[in-house]
């Protein structure tokens, strides 16, 4: 019974995780189609010069969301399997 309860809750967790992996993936897909076309060496305002870097940050952290997502959903899915 106990490992029943268990086995639901690490499935929950693989599934929030899984559709997390999937959201940063699809941010980042899109996010790596518009950094190629912004030019930093445009004159335009300050929040267009920030918000370049800021870009290129976020997808840093997309990447190691990513990273982490699918590590989570393998400890889980190894979790799971080690119940069954």
């Amino acid at each position: 019974m106990k490992n029943e309860s268990l086995k639901e809750r690490y499935q929950l967790l693989i599934d929030w995780n899984t559709y997390r992996l999937e959201q940063n993936t699809e941010s980042l897909e899109k996010l790596l189609v518009l950094l190629p076309k912004l030019d930093k060496e445009l004159e335009g305002d300050e929040s267009y010069k920030s918000d370049i870097p800021d870009l290129h940050s976020l997808k840093v952290i997309y990447e190691t969301g990513i990273r982490n997502f699918e590590s989570t959903i393998d400890k889980y899915n190894s979790l799971l399997k080690d119940l069954s």
